[in-house]
């Protein structure tokens, strides 16, 4: 008798203990895009978020270069996550598409008005226009008249960017085009006509090759460049403003585990990125006669060029 009292003890204290596991671990499929730098960022700050809370992460990782959407979303299916975290445009749109049964937090999206759904939610990739532009104007006041080349695709970040142009005194001159092939006629249009050209996030326009372009004219016909990453600044252009990656990524693990605790995803507006950097490139602004303060260069996140730190 007192066999079966300890037995049955065992049994009932071991399906406690599960149940107790299963409810303090999440299991977060995670998509990648791709194996960029802003993505493993994003990763790692989600991650961090989880650090000392009650509920523990499990993760499995997948990658869109490395195996197709067809095999990533059959084993997403036969795991039956917690919750989905999808890093990149390419990544939310296949959980979006392809896995409705499953919460979705996204980060590093562009076009988010394009994600919507009851199981979705994240951080939005862009910083709000009158953020950037205010930044834009503290770190180079002398700019009055800002050029933007852009295409369908980027319409509402554009619209954004003039009314805040409104509001803080500048001026917006504009070129609409299809898609890159219509760029170095766009480019000739304009650099007579601006202090600088801010880069629109636009998959259409700008990718490595038309970003070499650009910042090649930029020297030749010297106009600075405000670029969308440190990669730009690195690469030519004068200075970039950037989300913080690994904070936007601690948004993302914030949005994850209110969801994992029982709010719907559909519950949750979507974040902007609440923290920013940016970068200068100090070879750029003295080929272009540009003298930033000392207050300017303190802040800088990072510095190309003479003083590279």
């Amino acid at each position: 008798m007192k066999i079966r009292v300890i037995l049955l003890s065992c049994i009932i204290a071991l399906i406690t203990w599960n149940q107790c596991l299963a409810a303090d671990r999440a299991l977060v499929s995670v998509i990648y895009s791709s194996d960029i730098e802003p993505y493993q960022q994003a990763w790692y700050g989600f991650k961090a978020y989880f650090d000392g809370k009650k509920t523990a992460l499990w993760s499995t990782k997948y990658v869109l270069k490395e195996q197709t959407p067809e095999i990533i979303v059959a084993k997403i299916k036969a795991e039956k996550p917690d919750l989905i975290y999808a890093l990149g445009t390419r990544a939310a749109n296949l959980a979006q598409e392809s896995l409705r049964n499953f919460p979705v937090v996204y980060a590093l999206v562009l076009n988010p008005e394009k994600m919507e759904g009851d199981n979705i939610t994240g951080v939005l990739l862009d910083i709000p226009a009158m953020t950037e532009l205010e930044s834009i104007q503290r770190i180079f006041p002398e700019i009055r008249k800002i050029g933007a080349i852009y295409s369908p695709e980027s319409t509402v970040r554009v619209e954004e960017i003039s009314q805040a142009c409104k509001e803080l005194g500048l001026q917006l001159i504009k070129k609409k085009i299809d898609d890159e092939r219509q760029l170095t006629a766009a480019l000739s249009d304009l650099t007579w006509q601006i202090n600088c050209l801010l880069m629109i996030p636009d998959t259409k326009i700008y990718f490595p090759q038309t970003v070499k372009y650009l910042l090649l004219e930029s020297l030749r016909q010297k106009f600075p460049v405000i670029g969308l990453s440190k990669l730009h600044t690195k690469a030519g252009a004068l200075l970039s403003i950037d989300c913080d990656y690994n904070d936007l990524g601690r948004q993302a693990g914030e949005l994850a585990v209110r969801i994992i605790n029982g709010e719907k995803p559909s519950s949750l507006t979507p974040l902007h990125p609440r923290k920013i950097n940016y970068s200068l490139n100090l070879n750029t602004a003295s080929r272009l006669g540009i003298n930033f303060s000392p207050q300017v260069i303190k802040g800088t996140e990072e510095i190309f060029g003479e003083t590279e730190k």
